[in-house]
């Protein structure tokens, strides 16, 4: 394995200003979006459960089924 692959294979990912990640329930996946993606996908309709972990309800940036996901800063 080459340096540079294996520098990539440990590092985390770096953020990027106006990016969230958004996981998704159903199919596990974990996507970066940007806010105005996000509003995108929210639209028509959406909700917001504040208890849950998986709290806004949306169509998922990878799997494209409206579907509970969670949306968070990378950290």
């Amino acid at each position: 394995m080459s340096g540079d692959g294996r520098q990539a294979l440990f590092s985390a990912a770096r953020r990027r200003p106006g990016t969230l990640v958004v996981e998704c329930e159903q199919c596990g996946r974990k996507t970066r979006v940007s806010y105005l993606e996000l509003t995108r996908r929210m639209l028509p309709i959406t909700a917001w459960v504040p208890w849950r972990r998986h709290s806004r309800y949306l169509r998922c940036p990878a799997c494209d089924r409206r579907t509970w996901v969670a949306a968070h800063w990378l950290g």
